[in-house]
């Protein structure tokens, strides 16, 4: 609407004020007309009603039975992932009920909770709670991730609700509950890192970046633990489905010593989480590359395989960490100068049956571990 000033003298300048009302909702979720034929084009491609997303954004959460890639193991609790069980009051958001239960649509503009709650997110009192409830959401509708990142304000309020903690980081008084909150924002964002619609301008936003002071805290508290361990669930998100983008952009970062870090001193989720990370960019032929790249590169992995492999040899069931190793190893092996180097490096306990007990039921990794001495013996 415009208000004008009418019956001014000859030469003066017309002054318009624009006067604009408030937005409707759905005016406020979709801030572009581009944003909207997004959507739609969304819902015609996934039109049956039949069709039900799985959680998109776990790496170390529920969907990592058969749902997920061989490695990682099934079981892990998503409280763990997205805020951690014990710690998490009523504000962790993994593992919350209603998914499945719910899924009578499968489109989130269908719902008007997620009007309401994006509104609370971005402009409302009650953001914690919006966290809360939107990551409730994340598996019963599809193209909640396309919602979450065309929706105005909304990326820039979970940016904030990480930025925000940065300077409680170093020193360390991160305290619970600043550290479930901040999960519950890394959860949205491991949703939208691993839409397919929405990954690349994830990553050509460079959010990846914003969670690396996450990653490189050293703090053995379980505040900071949840914190490492969610963060690596972004990235392990963005690397899931083997895209050679992701892994470019990964190179081009501090990921591979920030996992090895992790892989050394963290907590065995974090770990696994990690070298699930480190095992995907070797398996990209730039990975492997740029890692063979120079002998500090390959020593530096090697390395810390080695004193993993030295730990699991204290553990009862170090099943789960030792099917990434063999993995990393195996696909180290490929190239022919690490190969050389690999023979006189591979830690002892993987040539003398070790650890045959804990392979006896792990055909996948008892072959990849023949595969790599094999490989290693061969002139």
């Amino acid at each position: 609407m415009e208000l004008a000033s009418e019956n001014k003298p000859a030469g003066h300048v017309r002054r318009v004020v624009r006067v604009t009302r408030p937005p409707s909702f759905s005016a406020f979720l979709l801030n572009s007309s581009s944003t909207h034929h997004l959507l739609l084009a969304h819902r015609r491609k996934h039109r049956s009603p039949q069709t039900m997303a799985l959680y998109p954004g776990a790496v170390a959460g529920e969907m990592l039975g058969s749902n997920f890639p061989a490695g990682l193991p099934a079981g892990l609790p998503v409280a763990a992932m997205a805020a951690g069980a014990p710690a998490a009051p009523a504000g962790a958001p993994a593992g919350a009920p209603g998914g499945a239960a719910n899924a009578g649509s499968s489109h989130a503009l269908d719902d008007p909770n997620v009007y309401h709650w994006i509104c609370q997110l971005t402009y409302g009192p009650n953001k914690e709670q919006a966290l809360l409830e939107l990551g409730r959401k994340r598996e019963q509708y599809e193209d909640l991730a396309i919602v979450l990142w065309s929706s105005f304000g909304v990326v820039t309020a979970l940016l904030n609700e990480i930025i925000s903690v940065y300077p409680l980081l170093s020193p360390p008084t991160l305290s619970n509950q600043l550290s479930n909150r901040v999960c519950n924002a890394l959860v949205l964002l491991q949703c939208v890192a691993s839409h397919p619609e929405t990954k690349a301008l994830f990553l050509q936003a460079h959010v990846p970046l914003l969670l690396f002071p996450f990653l490189n805290t050293t703090s053995r508290q379980r505040t900071f633990e949840y914190l490492r361990l969610t963060s690596l669930g972004v990235i392990g998100a963005l690397v899931k489905n083997d895209s050679v983008e992701v892994i470019a952009f990964l190179l081009r970062t501090d990921i591979i010593p920030l996992c090895l870090r992790i892989m050394e001193s963290s907590s065995e989720l974090s770990k696994t989480v990690a070298i699930f990370i480190l095992q995907k960019i070797l398996l990209d032929d730039a990975g492997l590359q740029y890692i063979c790249a120079t002998p500090e590169r390959f020593h530096a992995v090697s390395q810390v395989l080695t004193n993993m492999v030295d730990q699991l040899t204290l553990q009862q069931t170090p099943g789960r960490l030792l099917k990434h190793v063999v993995r990393c190893y195996l696909r180290l092996s490929d190239n022919l100068e690490a190969r050389r180097f690999l023979k006189q490096v591979l830690p002892r306990h993987l040539r003398d049956n070790t650890f045959g007990d804990v392979l006896h039921d792990d055909l996948g990794t008892k072959r990849c571990l023949a595969q790599l001495l094999l490989t290693l013996n061969e002139d």
